[in-house]
Protein backbone atom coordinates (compact mmCIF):
# COMPACT_ATOMS: atom_id res chain seq x y z
CA UNK A 1 0.00 0.00 0.00
CA UNK A 2 1.26 3.45 -1.21
CA UNK A 3 0.46 6.86 -0.07
CA UNK A 4 0.74 9.95 -1.92
CA UNK A 5 0.83 13.60 -0.53
CA UNK A 6 1.50 17.27 -2.89
CA UNK A 7 5.06 18.22 -1.93
CA UNK A 8 7.29 21.18 -3.44
CA UNK A 9 10.27 22.74 -3.44
CA UNK A 10 10.25 26.95 -3.73
CA UNK A 11 13.35 29.13 -3.77
CA UNK A 12 12.80 31.62 -0.58
CA UNK A 13 14.00 34.67 -0.56
CA UNK A 14 14.58 35.00 -3.56
CA UNK A 15 12.53 37.43 -6.38
CA UNK A 16 13.80 34.67 -9.36
CA UNK A 17 14.09 30.73 -9.31
CA UNK A 18 17.26 29.43 -8.99
CA UNK A 19 18.21 32.33 -6.49
CA UNK A 20 17.42 32.37 -2.56
CA UNK A 21 17.06 29.36 -0.62
CA UNK A 22 15.67 26.00 -1.69
CA UNK A 23 13.18 24.32 0.75
CA UNK A 24 10.77 21.14 0.24
CA UNK A 25 7.61 21.49 1.89
CA UNK A 26 5.36 18.07 1.94
CA UNK A 27 1.84 18.69 2.91
CA UNK A 28 1.26 15.07 4.79
CA UNK A 29 -2.06 15.90 6.99
CA UNK A 30 -1.09 13.64 10.03
CA UNK A 31 2.47 13.66 12.10
CA UNK A 32 4.73 11.06 11.25
CA UNK A 33 7.46 9.39 13.87
CA UNK A 34 11.08 11.59 13.28
CA UNK A 35 13.11 8.99 11.89
CA UNK A 36 10.50 9.00 8.62
CA UNK A 37 10.39 12.70 8.99
CA UNK A 38 14.63 12.86 8.68
CA UNK A 39 14.29 10.20 5.81
CA UNK A 40 11.96 12.51 3.88
CA UNK A 41 14.48 15.42 4.22
CA UNK A 42 17.50 13.31 3.29
CA UNK A 43 15.59 12.10 -0.22
CA UNK A 44 14.87 15.94 -0.57
CA UNK A 45 18.84 16.89 0.15
CA UNK A 46 17.95 20.56 0.26
CA UNK A 47 19.31 22.36 3.47
CA UNK A 48 15.88 21.86 5.04
CA UNK A 49 12.30 20.01 4.47
CA UNK A 50 8.89 21.51 6.33
CA UNK A 51 6.33 19.40 7.54
CA UNK A 52 2.89 21.17 8.54
CA UNK A 53 0.15 19.28 9.55
CA UNK A 54 -3.30 20.94 10.19
CA UNK A 55 -4.64 21.89 13.45
CA UNK A 56 -8.58 21.11 14.06
CA UNK A 57 -9.02 20.38 10.28
CA UNK A 58 -7.14 18.25 7.42
CA UNK A 59 -8.44 21.10 5.26
CA UNK A 60 -4.96 22.88 4.04
CA UNK A 61 -7.18 25.69 2.36
CA UNK A 62 -9.16 26.52 5.43
CA UNK A 63 -6.89 25.65 8.06
CA UNK A 64 -5.35 28.52 9.67
CA UNK A 65 -3.30 27.04 12.50
CA UNK A 66 -0.61 24.04 12.10
CA UNK A 67 2.23 22.51 13.85
CA UNK A 68 5.24 22.77 11.94
CA UNK A 69 8.52 21.13 12.08
CA UNK A 70 11.87 21.10 9.88
CA UNK A 71 14.45 18.52 9.15
CA UNK A 72 18.09 18.78 7.58
CA UNK A 73 18.85 15.45 6.48
CA UNK A 74 19.94 14.60 10.00
CA UNK A 75 18.92 16.23 12.22
CA UNK A 76 15.57 18.34 13.31
CA UNK A 77 16.13 22.19 13.85
CA UNK A 78 13.99 24.46 16.43
CA UNK A 79 13.80 27.46 13.75
CA UNK A 80 13.87 27.89 9.91
CA UNK A 81 13.08 30.85 8.56
CA UNK A 82 13.35 30.25 5.12
CA UNK A 83 11.31 27.00 5.15
CA UNK A 84 8.38 28.28 7.23
CA UNK A 85 8.48 31.56 4.17
CA UNK A 86 8.65 28.43 1.39
CA UNK A 87 5.64 26.51 3.73
CA UNK A 88 3.54 30.06 3.77
CA UNK A 89 4.26 30.76 0.08
CA UNK A 90 2.61 26.93 -0.78
CA UNK A 91 0.12 27.55 1.76
CA UNK A 92 -0.98 30.99 0.39
CA UNK A 93 -0.35 30.68 -3.34
CA UNK A 94 0.00 26.81 -4.34
CA UNK A 95 -2.98 25.38 -2.31
CA UNK A 96 -4.83 29.18 -1.96
CA UNK A 97 -5.67 29.31 1.88
CA UNK A 98 -8.45 31.59 2.48
CA UNK A 99 -6.62 33.17 5.81
CA UNK A 100 -5.17 36.65 5.94
CA UNK A 101 -3.14 35.10 8.35
CA UNK A 102 -1.58 31.63 9.61
CA UNK A 103 -0.36 30.50 12.97
CA UNK A 104 2.22 27.83 13.21
CA UNK A 105 2.92 25.75 16.44
CA UNK A 106 7.10 25.18 16.52
CA UNK A 107 9.77 23.75 18.62
CA UNK A 108 10.86 27.75 19.00
CA UNK A 109 6.78 28.62 20.43
CA UNK A 110 4.09 30.39 18.00
CA UNK A 111 5.13 31.88 15.04
CA UNK A 112 2.60 34.32 13.00
CA UNK A 113 2.95 35.01 9.13
CA UNK A 114 0.58 37.26 6.95
CA UNK A 115 0.12 37.79 3.15
CA UNK A 116 1.17 41.40 2.23
CA UNK A 117 -0.16 43.78 -0.04
CA UNK A 118 1.83 42.52 -3.41
CA UNK A 119 1.48 38.69 -2.46
CA UNK A 120 5.36 38.08 -0.24
CA UNK A 121 4.64 36.52 3.05
CA UNK A 122 5.50 38.82 6.28
CA UNK A 123 7.28 36.18 9.07
CA UNK A 124 6.82 37.06 13.01
CA UNK A 125 10.14 35.73 14.14
CA UNK A 126 11.71 36.38 18.11
CA UNK A 127 14.61 38.35 18.50
CA UNK A 128 17.59 36.91 19.65
CA UNK A 129 19.65 38.13 22.87
CA UNK A 130 23.27 38.92 21.98
CA UNK A 131 26.56 39.38 24.12
CA UNK A 132 29.80 40.22 22.71
CA UNK A 133 32.49 38.45 23.09
CA UNK A 134 36.45 39.50 24.38
CA UNK A 135 39.29 37.58 23.19
CA UNK A 136 42.29 37.40 24.90
CA UNK A 137 44.64 40.21 24.49
CA UNK A 138 42.12 42.44 22.46
CA UNK A 139 40.10 45.42 23.23
CA UNK A 140 36.30 44.65 22.81
CA UNK A 141 35.14 47.17 20.54
CA UNK A 142 31.85 46.64 21.71
CA UNK A 143 32.02 46.93 25.26
CA UNK A 144 29.20 49.46 26.82
CA UNK A 145 27.30 48.44 23.93
CA UNK A 146 26.80 44.60 24.86
CA UNK A 147 27.00 42.63 27.93
CA UNK A 148 30.31 40.38 27.16
CA UNK A 149 31.66 37.33 28.59
CA UNK A 150 35.52 35.95 28.03
CA UNK A 151 35.38 34.09 24.58
CA UNK A 152 36.26 30.12 25.15
CA UNK A 153 39.44 28.59 24.79
CA UNK A 154 38.65 27.28 20.90
CA UNK A 155 36.47 29.59 19.79
CA UNK A 156 39.33 31.73 17.62
CA UNK A 157 40.92 29.20 16.19
CA UNK A 158 37.05 28.44 15.05
CA UNK A 159 37.16 31.95 13.64
CA UNK A 160 40.29 31.02 11.77
CA UNK A 161 38.98 28.74 9.69
CA UNK A 162 35.97 31.34 8.81
CA UNK A 163 37.40 34.61 8.06
CA UNK A 164 40.60 34.82 5.64
CA UNK A 165 43.85 36.05 6.77
CA UNK A 166 43.52 38.92 4.79
CA UNK A 167 40.31 39.89 6.02
CA UNK A 168 39.69 42.29 9.35
CA UNK A 169 38.01 40.73 11.86
CA UNK A 170 35.76 43.72 13.69
CA UNK A 171 34.35 41.98 16.55
CA UNK A 172 31.94 39.00 17.67
CA UNK A 173 28.93 38.77 18.95
CA UNK A 174 26.98 35.42 20.51
CA UNK A 175 22.72 34.61 20.63
CA UNK A 176 22.75 31.97 23.02
CA UNK A 177 19.02 30.46 22.37
CA UNK A 178 20.05 29.72 18.64
CA UNK A 179 24.15 29.14 19.17
CA UNK A 180 25.25 31.21 16.85
CA UNK A 181 28.47 33.02 16.55
CA UNK A 182 28.31 36.48 14.36
CA UNK A 183 31.67 37.80 13.10
CA UNK A 184 31.77 41.50 12.22
CA UNK A 185 34.17 41.58 9.43
CA UNK A 186 36.15 44.99 7.65
CA UNK A 187 33.41 47.35 6.38
CA UNK A 188 35.72 47.76 2.88
CA UNK A 189 34.99 44.31 2.23
CA UNK A 190 33.66 43.90 -1.39
CA UNK A 191 31.23 41.80 -2.76
CA UNK A 192 33.55 39.30 -4.56
CA UNK A 193 35.72 39.12 -1.47
CA UNK A 194 32.87 38.14 0.38
CA UNK A 195 31.68 35.92 -1.83
CA UNK A 196 35.43 34.14 -2.21
CA UNK A 197 35.46 33.13 1.41
CA UNK A 198 36.02 29.08 1.76
CA UNK A 199 35.84 27.60 5.26
CA UNK A 200 37.30 24.75 6.82
CA UNK A 201 34.31 22.51 7.49
CA UNK A 202 37.17 19.01 8.57
CA UNK A 203 39.07 21.78 10.80
CA UNK A 204 35.86 23.22 12.40
CA UNK A 205 34.49 19.89 13.03
CA UNK A 206 37.53 18.66 14.53
CA UNK A 207 37.66 21.86 16.67
CA UNK A 208 34.46 21.48 18.08
CA UNK A 209 31.18 19.67 18.26
CA UNK A 210 28.07 21.00 18.30
CA UNK A 211 27.67 22.11 22.31
CA UNK A 212 28.32 25.56 22.02
CA UNK A 213 28.32 26.41 18.20
CA UNK A 214 25.31 25.28 15.75
CA UNK A 215 26.36 28.10 13.01
CA UNK A 216 28.66 31.01 12.51
CA UNK A 217 27.48 34.04 10.87
CA UNK A 218 29.90 36.51 8.72
CA UNK A 219 28.37 40.24 8.52
CA UNK A 220 29.37 43.44 7.51
CA UNK A 221 28.28 47.22 6.93
CA UNK A 222 29.64 48.16 3.74
CA UNK A 223 31.24 51.82 3.68
CA UNK A 224 29.99 52.64 -0.22
CA UNK A 225 27.80 49.95 -0.95
CA UNK A 226 27.01 50.76 -4.40
CA UNK A 227 30.89 50.78 -4.82
CA UNK A 228 31.58 47.42 -3.37
CA UNK A 229 29.35 45.81 -5.16
CA UNK A 230 26.13 45.57 -2.27
CA UNK A 231 23.64 46.36 -4.34
CA UNK A 232 20.27 45.22 -5.53
CA UNK A 233 19.16 44.53 -9.54
CA UNK A 234 17.20 48.23 -8.70
CA UNK A 235 20.73 49.36 -7.31
CA UNK A 236 19.23 50.10 -3.71
CA UNK A 237 22.21 49.43 -1.57
CA UNK A 238 22.04 46.83 0.79
CA UNK A 239 22.43 48.16 5.18
CA UNK A 240 24.31 45.02 5.56
CA UNK A 241 25.90 41.88 3.90
CA UNK A 242 26.45 38.06 5.28
CA UNK A 243 26.76 34.49 4.58
CA UNK A 244 26.04 31.81 7.34
CA UNK A 245 27.97 28.16 7.80
CA UNK A 246 26.46 25.67 9.77
CA UNK A 247 28.17 22.44 9.66
CA UNK A 248 27.48 21.24 12.75
CA UNK A 249 24.03 20.14 11.84
CA UNK A 250 24.92 18.64 8.36
CA UNK A 251 24.92 22.55 6.08
CA UNK A 252 28.40 23.45 5.03
CA UNK A 253 26.63 26.71 4.10
CA UNK A 254 23.04 28.16 3.89
CA UNK A 255 22.04 30.04 1.05
CA UNK A 256 19.68 32.38 2.64
CA UNK A 257 18.78 31.55 6.45
CA UNK A 258 16.12 33.70 7.85
CA UNK A 259 16.67 32.72 11.76
CA UNK A 260 20.36 34.33 11.37
CA UNK A 261 18.64 37.20 10.39
CA UNK A 262 17.23 37.08 13.94
CA UNK A 263 20.89 37.66 15.58
CA UNK A 264 22.21 39.98 12.85
CA UNK A 265 19.23 41.95 12.24
CA UNK A 266 18.74 43.16 16.07
CA UNK A 267 22.52 43.66 16.05
CA UNK A 268 23.18 46.55 13.20
CA UNK A 269 19.51 48.00 14.12
CA UNK A 270 21.64 48.64 17.63
CA UNK A 271 25.05 49.56 15.64
CA UNK A 272 22.56 51.75 13.31
CA UNK A 273 19.84 53.13 15.03
CA UNK A 274 17.57 52.09 12.10
CA UNK A 275 14.62 50.41 12.23
CA UNK A 276 14.31 48.63 9.19
CA UNK A 277 17.06 47.36 7.44
CA UNK A 278 17.44 45.50 3.92
CA UNK A 279 20.09 42.40 4.14
CA UNK A 280 21.81 40.73 1.58
CA UNK A 281 23.26 37.16 2.18
CA UNK A 282 25.51 36.50 -0.51
CA UNK A 283 25.96 32.83 -1.58
CA UNK A 284 27.82 32.67 -4.49
CA UNK A 285 25.27 32.22 -7.25
CA UNK A 286 22.53 32.44 -5.68
CA UNK A 287 22.06 35.63 -2.90
CA UNK A 288 18.90 35.85 -0.25
CA UNK A 289 17.03 39.00 -0.18
CA UNK A 290 15.57 40.02 3.42
CA UNK A 291 13.44 43.25 4.49
CA UNK A 292 13.48 43.24 8.72
CA UNK A 293 12.21 45.67 10.50
CA UNK A 294 11.44 45.31 14.69
CA UNK A 295 8.95 45.59 16.75
CA UNK A 296 8.44 44.62 20.61
CA UNK A 297 11.50 42.21 20.30
CA UNK A 298 10.28 40.73 17.50
CA UNK A 299 12.14 40.70 13.87
CA UNK A 300 9.33 41.31 11.09
CA UNK A 301 10.95 39.56 8.04
CA UNK A 302 9.82 40.31 4.70
CA UNK A 303 10.80 37.61 1.66
CA UNK A 304 9.48 36.95 -2.00
CA UNK A 305 9.43 33.07 -2.91
CA UNK A 306 9.18 31.08 -6.06
CA UNK A 307 7.97 27.91 -6.54
CA UNK A 308 10.63 25.27 -8.55
CA UNK A 309 8.56 22.41 -7.99
CA UNK A 310 4.91 20.69 -7.93
CA UNK A 311 4.15 16.82 -7.57
CA UNK A 312 3.98 14.27 -5.08
CA UNK A 313 5.77 12.04 -2.63
CA UNK A 314 5.03 8.85 -2.50
CA UNK A 315 5.25 6.74 0.44
CA UNK A 316 4.69 3.09 2.20
CA UNK A 317 1.76 2.17 4.18
CA UNK A 318 1.13 5.12 6.96
CA UNK A 319 3.23 4.89 10.20
CA UNK A 320 1.42 7.63 11.82
CA UNK A 321 1.18 7.68 15.41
Amino acid sequence: MTEHYPSYIVDAFAKKRFSGNPAAVCLIPQAKKDDEYLKIAAEFNVSETAFPVPIGSSDYKKCAHFSLRWFTSTAEVPLCGHATLATSHVLFNEIGNENKELKFDTLTGLLVVRRDSIGNVELNLPEYDLTSIKFHHTVNPLHGIFSEFKAPHFLFDIVKCVVPTEMAIEACVYAAKPRVLVVVVDPLTTKFELEAVKIDVTRMLQIHDNGFLQGIALTLRPKNALIQGFTDSSDEPFDYACRYFAPWVGINEDPATGHAQCAMGPFWSKITGKKSLYAFQAYPTRGGLFRLSFHDGRVILNGPSVTVLRGEITLDEPTFY
